[in-house]
């Protein structure tokens, strides 16, 4: 669109987003050629999508929530598996080369009722 001679305001208000995310787009495709973003120095991002609504919504909801009391509820809600020990994880093998030869209707015939906490090796 930029290079079709429309201006900036123009696309920003065609695409829903402020101008200033069009100019910075537009400078980086004059300096590298290319809008996606480059890689960064630093750690990892440790929250996902989702993590990061989560958080919003419940910062609005608790104003006067600090970022300390925020990392903590999220923490609560995502709790955190504890890590398998090495006779869990010989146990889990055993039973994976135990079942691989399994058919369809053998698979058939349990009931699974705790879906969340399976796991396929």
């Amino acid at each position: 669109l930029i290079q079709g001679c429309w201006w900036q305001s123009d696309v920003a208000r065609e695409l829903g987003v402020c101008q200033s995310v069009i100019s910075r787009l537009a400078s980086r495709h004059r300096t590298t050629g290319r809008v996606c973003e480059r890689p960064r120095s630093g750690a990892p991002r440790v929250t996902d999508h989702n993590d990061d609504q989560y958080l919003r919504t419940y910062a609005l909801r608790h104003r006067c929530a600090t970022a300390t009391q925020l990392q903590a509820h999220l923490r609560d809600v995502r709790g955190t598996r504890t890590p398998l020990t090495p006779r869990h994880r010989r146990e889990r093998l055993q039973w994976a080369q135990d079942h691989v030869t399994w058919t369809m209707k053998q698979w058939s015939t349990i009931l699974i009722h705790n879906l969340p906490n399976l796991f396929l090796i």
